[in-house]
C-alpha cells in the first residue's frame, strides 16, 4: 500500500543516516599525546607561553629500592613535550624495571610520526644517585640528553633533533611515574622517589621558582604526586 511504502522509505533513510553517522564517528581520529594513559601519576611545569622553549631542565634522583614482584615495568623519570603533548617526548629514564634490575636510559617517543628511540640500558642499583639534563641546541632545534651514576660514574648521553614537522616548541616538563602495575608489590616497597636540585631554563633563562602541580592520570596503588617546593618533587604510593 502507499501507506507501507512510504513507511519503508522512511525506515531505509533513517538507516542510512544512521549509517552515515557511523562512519562519520570512525573517520574521526583517535587523539593520542601526551600525559599518555600509561602514566599513574606526575607533576608539571608549563612555561608561561605555550611558544616558549625550554631550553634546559636537569634533576637528580635515588633510584629506588627492587620491587618485591618482578613481573612490572614501573618507570620513573622527566621530560619535555609541547603544550599540547602532540610533539617529540624527550626523556631521561633515570630507573625502569626490566625484569632483573633497574636501568637508567634516554627515550623518545614523538607522537610527530609515532616513532619510538632508545639508547642503550645501564643497570643501576638501589641508593644509586643519579643526575639528568636535557638540553636545546637552537642551531639544528635538537636536544642533547646526558646522565650519569655517582655510583659508577657510567654515561648515558644520547641527541634527539626535532622532526621538521613539529613547528610547535617543547614548554612543558613532566615528572613522571609510568606503567601501571598489576600487583602493587612490583612497585618499589619505599613506596616514594624525590626528584632534587630540579633547574628549568626557559629561553635561555634560569626560572628562579618554577611552579609546578601536582596530577594524577591513571593512578594506582594509592600513587600520589606531591610538590615539595620549586626545586622538589616527589611521587608516593603503597606497595
Amino acid at each position: 500500500t502507499a501507506q507501507t511504502t512510504e513507511n519503508e522509505i522512511k525506515m531505509a533513510s533513517f538507516s542510512v543516516v544512521c549509517a552515515v553517522a557511523v562512519l562519520a564517528l570512525l573517520s574521526v581520529p583517535a587523539q593520542a599525546g601526551d600525559p599518555s594513559g600509561g602514566w599513574l601519576s606526575y607533576a608539571v611545569y608549563k612555561a608561561p607561553q605555550p611558544t616558549d622553549i625550554i631550553t634546559r631542565l636537569s634533576a637528580t634522583m635515588v633510584v629506588p629500592d627492587t620491587p618485591k614482584s618482578h613481573g612490572g615495568s614501573p618507570a620513573f623519570w622527566f621530560g619535555v613535550q609541547t603544550s599540547d603533548g602532540d610533539g617529540a617526548l624527550i626523556q631521561p629514564i633515570m630507573a625502569k624495571w626490566l625484569g632483573d634490575g633497574f636501568y637508567m636510559f634516554q627515550e623518545i617517543f614523538d607522537w610527530t610520526d609515532e616513532r619510538d628511540e632508545q639508547s642503550n640500558p645501564i643497570r643501576v642499583e638501589p641508593g644509586d644517585i643519579i643526575s639528568a639534563s636535557v638540553s636545546f641546541v637552537s642551531s639544528d632545534r635538537s636536544y642533547i640528553m646526558n646522565m650519569t651514576s655517582q655510583r659508577t660514574g657510567k654515561l648515558s648521553n644520547y641527541r634527539y633533533k626535532l622532526l621538521p614537522q613539529q613547528t610547535k616548541t617543547e614548554s612543558v616538563a613532566y615528572f613522571v611515574l609510568e606503567h601501571q602495575p598489576f600487583l602493587c608489590t612490583e612497585l618499589p616497597p619505599n613506596g616514594a622517589v624525590t626528584w632534587t636540585n630540579i633547574k628549568v631554563e626557559v629561553n635561555n633563562q634560569l626560572v628562579p621558582s618554577p611552579t609546578f602541580v601536582a596530577e594524577e592520570e591513571g593512578p594506582k596503588c594509592g600513587s600520589k604526586a606531591v610538590v615539595l617546593n620549586s626545586t622538589s618533587v616527589k611521587i608516593t604510593w603503597n606497595a
